[in-house]
Order: C-alpha cells, then structure tokens, then sequence
C-alpha cells in the first residue's frame, strides 16, 4: 500500500479536509475522502486494476492518486460542495435584533470575495532539477470572473528550511500568469512547491504540490 496524501482546504468559511489512499493490491482502488466536521462529506473512487494488468507500477498509482488528489481539491475551491441557503429571508429576520440584522450587512459587503488558483495542466509533475513551465488562471470562486493584477509567488517550502522564493509576477488581462523556471537540485527530504496569489479585492488564495526528489 502506498502512503496517502491529506490536505486541509479552507473554503466557504469551512474547513474541509481531503484524505486519499490507496487500498492495496488486493483491492486496486484509490479512495478519497472528504471530512468536514469529521464527518464524510463525500467519497471518489476510482478502480486502477486494468493499469496492473502487466504489472503493479508504484510510480503511476502514485501519480493517479495525485492526480485524484489535486482534482478533489479543485472541486472544493469551485464550489461543489457549498452549503444552499435553507434559510429563508424572513426566517433569518426573525432570529435577528436589527442591530445583528445590520451587523451581518456590513460584514457582508466588506467582506473580501474568494479568488481560486487553477493550472493549465492539474496533472504536471514537479521534479528536482526539472525544467518547469508554469501557466495558471485566477479567478473568482465561481469561475465566472477571470482576475488580472494578481501578485503570484512561486515558492519552495521545506520542514529543513526557510521558504525559498522561486519566481513572481503578475496575471494579465485575462488572469493568467505564465513563467518558466528550473527547480534546484534537493536532497533527499520533503519538499513542496507552493504557488500563492494575492490580490487587495479578494482573499489570498495558495495551490500546493509535492516535489520528487527522487
């Protein structure tokens, strides 16, 4: 069995967490798990025995479950599992003084939009030494809003060192950003590539991926 990946995902003023790993040989599946509140949210499985048919390749179940992984996380940042509104107008009203009536306006109009980081391509691998090209999109939670002048900040982060900074920029017009760079030789540990963005109408908003050194 191959060890599994958990992510913690702030999202909608919750905190999601998302467990994925593989059941085994005997049982070729990958599971992922989503917990809020400790409960299961919801559960995506995907059956890998016709990959094994010639054999069990450690490296691409690893990579599927990655994969699987990164889509899941995607799902909770585009708003898949948002709460409705069970409430009603006048139901909400009616459990409120007007001063909390007024309150919650204000904190709702102040309150800065969710921006979502999504990459071209949610299956690229991150390597030590590689060359990497990097094209990712910003925009609002929804999707609908594409973001320019996000700042975004490529970053090495390490339990051995301080976060290394590896390229910046800016997203265009159409709220893409697009830079190339190489990722250093690392020795042996665990390493991440953190890719930020911040922008002052929206929340900060981070994607994160496992770098192999091996």
């Amino acid at each position: 069995m191959i060890t599994g990946f958990n992510t913690d995902v702030k999202h909608g003023g919750r905190l999601f967490h998302v467990q994925t790993e593989d059941k085994g040989q005997s049982n070729p599946k990958i599971e992922s798990l989503i917990y809020v509140g400790g409960q299961i949210l919801d559960s995506i499985r995907f059956d890998y025995s016709e990959k094994i048919v010639d054999g069990f390749d450690e490296a691409l179940i690893t990579q599927l479950m990655e994969d699987q992984h990164r889509r899941v996380i995607r799902d909770i940042k585009v708003g898949k599992y948002d709460d409705g509104e069970d409430d009603s107008l006048d139901e909400f009203l009616s459990k409120k003084t007007l001063d909390e009536v007024v309150l919650a306006y204000l904190n709702n109009s102040t309150a800065k939009e969710e921006m979502i980081l999504v990459l071209e391509d949610e299956g690229q691998e991150f390597r030590s030494g590689s060359k990497i090209h990097l094209k990712l999109s910003a925009m609002s939670r929804n999707g609908s809003d594409a973001v320019s002048r996000v700042k975004v900040m490529v970053k090495i982060l390490s339990t051995q060192q301080e976060p290394t900074l590896v390229t910046e920029g800016y997203t265009d017009s159409v709220g893409v950003f697009e830079t190339a760079f190489s990722i250093p030789e690392l020795s042996a540990g665990t390493f991440t590539l953190n890719i930020e963005g911040e922008h002052g109408e929206y929340e900060s908003a981070d994607i994160k991926y496992m770098i192999r050194t091996s």
